[in-house]
């Protein structure tokens, strides 16, 4: 008989509870959603959670595990930069051989701006959080539960909908895209825009209303309304003295490089981005239309033009291939971010006023285009500064040399139309999306700039009329046009007579990787051709 105990069998111990441990990866995926929660970060839920799953399933052996290990690494970092906000790896790697230009002062700088003392606490914040929480709570459950939720949102928000129309609201946009009756997706919007673009232009013609006068663009980096009110300029002495003054001007670009080649391009409608670096018809090319009524055409500058080729995208793509005045001997105002000198603003534009004054030439149009206020520049005279003081005080200056240029002019009774146009603004209070001095994604605090027009050596004494609806290059280059049929030089200049009917421009604006358009009260956002998202303008 066999004994009881070799018969009877151990019962299996219980199974192991399902455990959703995500180990310190939770800490990731947490960072994320409260960064997503914040507006930071434009997270992707699907693949967020198709990574979180596969991080779950279960491998043994250490050469597994480290291989594991540095895949997800990988992969963890390449879904970190597709849930941010900046462009595509292959326009960053582009950018990225600029810095090679940037001083050592102005990267260290960045690198402040990026890793600022708030996200480093907060960064303490959460690792603590975690290491406290995660003794009491199965924190790998709570992600992947969250994830849950929000791709399920996201599938229900992406179901087959029927398109709704755009709304623009009352003086938002031009009748060409906001009137449309139809209903339109963001692409159909942003292509009728396009359409409606390409048919419009501006037409110069002779002869000439006034024997003898000047064209002077003032084109100006990094310079927007948003700028001016973080540092409490925006209602400066000096933008009282222009005739016209846009408050809500659309430089269309966050760049120096494409600014200059809309501004140039000004005779037509808004193109795409693409199409700058594309042959347009005679008759958009601001100078050439200017040179065609009798104009000598000329080029200055504040700097040497050499950082991004901008001064050979001016002659190649802008179609004013003129030699640059000389800069030999002007005081040094300013150190670029690349260490190059910048010259005096009222030195350079004191020097083309006497070197006019002894050209005989009846009609000058000249392109002057300063960095005075880029980021990164250097003050020697006063170092140490933060970005905003500094920016503040170069402001100021270059604010003080324009109105101390328009006395020069008025003294001199030269007849004179003077043209200000910013290139786009500074990007000096960042938002969430895009730290301080951040442009990419060209938002209305980016492009929005205080364009300007003055009339000096006349005899009127006009009113200022401030253009409030939505405009861009085309209004501007309107202006000119009738001021060349009808002299402004007369006593009986008013500038509401050159004001009436200004073609409006519905709010589009480009980078080489992102469209930002306004849609309503909202603005949307396309990063690479993908699809639009609710751009959060504070």
């Amino acid at each position: 008989m066999k004994s009881s105990h070799t018969a009877t069998q151990e019962a299996p111990p219980p199974a192991a509870p399902l455990s959703l441990g995500l180990g310190a990866w939770s800490v990731y995926f947490i960072a994320k959603l409260l960064l997503s929660w914040q507006g930071t970060l434009n997270l992707h839920p699907l693949p967020n959670l198709a990574f979180a799953l596969l991080l779950l399933i279960p491998v043994s052996g250490k050469p597994r595990l480290r291989i594991r290990a540095a895949l997800a690494l990988i992969a963890g970092a390449a879904l970190l930069y597709h849930d941010s906000w900046l462009p595509s790896p292959e326009i960053a790697l582009k950018q990225l051989s600029t810095l090679k230009g940037f001083s050592l002062h102005y990267l260290l700088d960045l690198a402040g701006r990026l890793l600022s003392l708030s996200l480093l606490t907060g960064a303490v914040i959460l690792l603590c959080g975690y290491w406290l929480l995660s003794r009491y709570l199965r924190l790998g459950t709570i992600v992947v539960i969250s994830l849950l939720g929000l791709s399920g949102r996201q599938l229900w928000q992406d179901r087959p909908q029927a398109p709704v129309a755009a709304v623009a609201d009352s003086g938002a946009a031009a009748p060409t895209v906001g009137a449309q009756a139809a209903a339109q997706t963001p692409d159909q919007q942003l292509a009728a825009f396009f359409d409606s673009e390409g048919r419009r232009s501006v037409k110069f013609q002779g002869p000439l209303a006034d024997p003898g006068f000047d064209v002077l663009l003032l084109h100006i980096c990094s310079l927007s309304w948003d700028d001016l009110r973080t540092i409490g300029l925006d209602k400066h002495p000096l933008l009282g003295r222009f005739d016209f003054l846009f408050s809500n001007f659309n430089s269309a670009t966050p760049y120096s490089g494409p600014a200059a080649l809309r501004v140039l391009r000004a005779g037509c409608g808004q193109p795409k981005h693409a199409d700058l670096y594309r042959s347009a018809p005679d008759n958009c090319y601001l100078f050439q239309d200017l040179a065609a009524l009798g104009f000598k055409t000329e080029l200055t500058m504040n700097h040497d033009g050499s950082f991004d080729d901008f001064l050979k995208q001016i002659r190649t793509d802008g179609r004013l291939n003129q030699p640059l005045m000389s800069q030999q001997g002007l005081p040094v105002g300013l150190r670029s971010f690349d260490n190059s000198p910048i010259y005096s603003d009222y030195a350079v534009l004191n020097r083309w006023l006497e070197q006019r004054q002894q050209d005989g030439s009846a009609h000058v149009a000249a392109y002057y285009n300063t960095i005075s206020l880029h980021d990164g520049n250097r003050i020697p005279s006063a170092p140490g500064l933060n970005t905003t003081d500094s920016y503040k005080y170069r402001a100021n200056r270059l604010f003080a040399d324009l109105s101390q240029f328009i006395d020069q002019l008025e003294k001199s009774h030269r007849k004179l139309i003077l043209v200000m146009v910013p290139e786009h603004g500074a990007a000096l209070r960042g938002d969430k999306q895009q730290f301080s001095g951040l442009r990419e994604i060209p938002t209305p605090h980016i492009t929005i700039v205080p364009a300007a027009v003055k009339v000096i050596g006349g005899q009127g004494h006009p009113s200022q009329v401030r253009i409030d609806q939505p405009s861009s290059y085309l209004a501007v280059s309107t202006i000119l046009s009738r001021m060349m049929s009808k002299s402004p030089f007369g006593a009986d200049y008013q500038p509401a007579d050159f004001a009436r009917g200004l073609p409006s421009t519905p709010y589009v604006s480009e980078s080489a990787s992102s469209i930002v358009m306004q849609s309503g009260k909202r603005f949307l956002l396309q990063q690479d051709g993908g699809d639009w998202t609710e751009y959060p303008v504070q």
